[in-house]
């Protein structure tokens, strides 16, 4: 019951801090504190605890190849909702089914293929900094005026992550350390988060979260990387210190360089044409 209840607090939370976030700040210093570990460290908290470090370090390193599945989640919702630009509720259907199925399939052809872990890390790199490249089109920010969020709304917002923590986390602790690393991938909080500004903000909103997300991912990936080869050897509490110093330090590098304009060819938003498609002027 312990767990039960830090499981939904913790993915709660971390749901409604980055919303605010990224609410308060705008999309892009919001959306990088929203690449900041989650579900990663969540995950190798209590697999660590119910399983063991060394269920929990595998689970670590599968959870590499699962962010890759991860990753053309966002480019399928953003296919998806500008396929369906309107109405807005078949607009984020349509982004999280096309979304969900980017992920499944990914995940599925990851589990199959003999990769040596040596090139599971460089495999990362290319996915996470390739798509990046393919969405530099995109902007970096757009204004949006802050929704006054109630009781009601922050109920919702919270009941939904908890919902689909416990749900993916369910699935994942009776499939092994290898399915359970993939499906731990899966963006629990960063997808709710994306289909909130939606909701609230059209769809406008959600391209600096998916331009910035990419690139961002990467980080998750060094935290699991540090989980995979330090947990037996150090133990949790100075696995998750160490794995969440190299996040944050690669995290700030990134922010800077976003920020200084060398990741987009225009020195700001962006003027490429990639994933450029007819856009309706309904949100």
């Amino acid at each position: 019951m312990v767990l039960l209840a830090a499981k939904i607090a913790f993915s709660a939370g971390f749901v409604l801090a980055i919303t605010a976030a990224i609410e308060r700040l705008g999309p892009r210093l919001g959306t990088l504190i929203a690449m900041v570990p989650q579900l990663a460290v969540l995950s190798l908290i209590f697999f660590a605890i119910e399983q063991g470090h060394a269920f929990a370090a595998e689970t670590a390193f599968w959870n590499i190849p699962g962010m890759c599945a991860t990753v053309p989640v966002f480019v399928g919702y953003l296919v998806a909702s500008r396929l369906v630009p309107a109405p807005r509720w078949a607009s984020i259907a349509a982004g999280v089914t096309l979304g969900t199925i980017c992920f499944v399939v990914p995940a599925y052809l990851l589990s199959v293929i003999s990769m040596p872990r040596w090139a599971v890390v460089p495999f990362a790199a290319v996915v996470c900094f390739g798509t990046g490249w393919m969405v530099r089109g995109l902007p970096d920010t757009v204004p949006l005026r802050r929704v006054a969020a109630g009781p009601l709304l922050l109920a919702i917002r919270a009941g939904t992550a908890a919902l689909t923590v416990l749900t993916v986390t369910a699935l994942a602790q009776v499939l092994g350390p290898k399915w359970s690393g993939l499906v731990a991938g899966f963006p629990v909080n960063s997808l709710p988060v994306m289909v909130i500004l939606h909701i609230h903000y059209g769809r406008d909103v959600v391209k600096p979260f998916i331009k910035t997300f990419p690139a961002g991912a990467f980080g998750i990936c060094l935290f699991d990387l540090v989980a995979w080869l330090w947990l037996e050897r150090i133990g949790l509490p100075l696995t998750v210190v160490l794995g969440y110093a190299v996040a944050l330090a690669y995290l700030t590098v990134l922010g800077w360089l976003r920020y200084a304009g060398s990741l987009s060819p225009s020195g700001g938003a962006g003027t490429s044409k990639a994933f450029t498609m007819p856009e309706s002027r309904a949100k």
